[in-house]
């Protein structure tokens, strides 16, 4: 009887915590946790992770974070200064101040959730918004000489969703604005059909893969393969999609023209220190090499080569690439891969014939290659390695190495963190961002092609702004930039713009406002195998 009446107690005094803590009486307790949970999907997941462990932002739940509620209240309304966190007042209208309590309840209280998305949750999510393909129009319905001078602005906007999530066309040949598409959620990344022009893909960052119409600019079908990612390739015959998860650790393959999907691959393996890991997807791509698909596994330290054309698509397991395994690039003719490894300084080096690592290049403080480059300087074909240093660094480079023999040539010092190296074989610099929250995140520096010394260092935003993903456009005559400021946009502060730059003599030709720019993208990138390599301009 005691030990009954004692049970009972507990209950009752664990209710009473949890409604002291939440501030709400018990019976509304459970309507207002489903709708916290609501309220985090529908504004914070596509930033903070379906499953509330983070993704772009940081981990929100009760293990990993360190704010108290009224703390994370003040982070709901005000935002983070120099980050993409929205601030007060751009909240105001959105949520009801009961809203911002139940979201910092939720954030306060409750522990990572775990989630799942499989085959049948990825077939029943597709969309068919154009039933009939052959009713859209033949060409582009738009001028432009060459859809090859077609670049993509990936726009997040200010909430990651909503009308100002989208992608913004331009003609890179006269800068001229051609249309654009809505995609509800934040885009992350679009890859190109490789035979059939007309068919371009975009990754959001709530996971969903959206084939587009680029004659029409118009969203033919869509499906959720994950509960985010950022990862996507097409295979070399056009045949196949790959998009990989953070959440859950998983990788789908899909029918590129209609989305079904046809193989789901769980992301496990042992990592470099013998321990059996669930990975999150880094790099997906392709390569001209052979119809493979081959895959970076974070946290395994593991790289997948899938052979599409054998029965069941089997996989060869590449294992102890590296710790973190993140993104990569190919070599020119798609033989070799070389894959960033964050907690090894090094890049790896794959023979995808072999099917074996041949070279770890030591690589600066955290590589982070982005989308690679790849020129031709010195009477050698060279690779060029940005180094995103998110820890702490002695000092920031970029690691140049030769492609034939993966020896690394020189380390050029740039002025802080890099992300993404663009090059073209027309234009005379190799441009590398800086990013990070250090003063110096609002510039882009020049490295001279024939020196392989920093030539110039130009600023992009004003005060507290970033500048990322530059991208040449397909006749290299222009450099696009993206340039955006941090949480605090109420101070004036110059940013949230496309800036474009002429390629030869750097002065700026033209900025657009938009509403936090992101990824830019060239249609060239359909053929290119390498950023910057010769022969592939039209």
């Amino acid at each position: 009887m005691n030990s009954t009446l004692n049970y009972t107690k507990h209950i009752i005094r664990t209710l009473i915590c949890i409604t002291t803590i939440l501030g709400v009486p018990i019976a509304g307790w459970a309507e207002d946790l489903d709708k916290a949970e609501q309220l985090y999907a529908n504004h914070c997941a596509v930033c903070h992770g379906a499953d509330r462990g983070g993704y772009i932002g940081p981990a929100l739940n009760s293990d990993q974070t360190k704010l108290t509620q009224k703390q994370i209240v003040s982070r709901i309304r005000e935002g983070g200064v120099t980050t993409l966190m929205p601030q007060h007042p751009t909240w105001r209208g959105k949520l009801s101040t009961k809203e911002k309590s139940l979201l910092a309840s939720l954030i306060a209280t409750r522990p990572k959730l775990s989630r799942s998305w499989g085959l049948s949750d990825i077939q029943n999510s597709l969309e068919i918004l154009v039933a009939d393909e052959s009713t859209l129009p033949g060409k582009p319905n738009y001028s432009i000489e060459k859809l090859d001078d077609l670049m993509a602005i990936m726009v997040r906007g200010r909430f990651a969703a909503g009308d100002a999530a989208k992608v913004v066309f331009f003609d890179g040949r006269t800068n001229k604005k051609v249309g654009e598409v809505s995609t509800d959620f934040a885009p992350h990344l679009m890859d190109f059909h490789p035979q059939q022009e007309r068919w371009a893909y975009v990754r959001d960052d709530l996971g969903y893969i959206i084939k587009i119409d680029l004659y029409s600019l118009k969203i033919v079908r869509k499906v959720r393969a994950g509960l985010n990612g950022t990862s996507l390739a097409i295979s070399r015959d056009g045949r196949y999609l790959a998009a990989g998860s953070y959440i859950p650790n998983t990788a789908v393959i899909l029918d590129a023209m209609t989305l079904e999907p046809l193989k789901l691959i769980e992301l496990r393996g042992i990592n470099p220190d013998g321990k059996m890991v669930e990975a999150d997807s880094g790099m997906i791509t392709s390569t001209p090499f052979a119809d493979y698909f081959v895959i970076a596994l974070e946290q395994a330290g593991q790289v997948w080569i899938m052979e599409l054309n054998k029965p069941d698509m089997p996989v060869t397991k590449i294992t102890n690439v590296g710790r973190h395994l993140h993104d990569a690039f190919l070599s020119p003719n798609g033989r070799h891969i070389v894959v960033s490894s964050y907690d090894d300084n090094i890049n790896a080096v794959i023979d995808l014939d072999k099917k074996s690592i041949v070279k770890k290049i030591p690589a600066g403080c955290q590589p982070h290659l982005g989308s690679g480059a790849v020129v031709r300087s010195q009477g050698k074909l060279l690779g060029i390695g940005t180094n995103i240093g998110s820890r702490s660094c002695n000092s920031y480079e970029v690691t140049v190495f030769d492609m034939e023999t993966f020896e690394v040539l020189k380390r050029i010092p740039v002025i802080g963190p890099t992300e993404s190296p663009a090059a073209h074989p027309r234009a005379p610099y190799i441009v590398v961002d800086i990013v990070g929250t250090g003063p110096n995140a609002n510039k882009i520096q020049f490295i001279d092609k024939k020196t392989l010394n920093v030539a110039k260092t130009l600023t992009v935003a004003g005060t507290l702004g970033h500048s990322h993903f530059p991208e040449y456009t397909a006749r290299g005559d222009y450099l696009y930039v993206s340039a955006s400021v941090g949480g605090d946009r109420i101070a004036g502060y110059d940013g949230d713009q496309l800036v474009i730059y002429n390629a030869h003599t750097l002065e700026k030709v033209k900025t657009v406002s938009m509403e936090v720019p992101a990824g830019v993208f060239s249609h060239l990138r359909a053929r290119a195998v390498v950023v910057g390599y010769e022969g592939k301009a039209p």
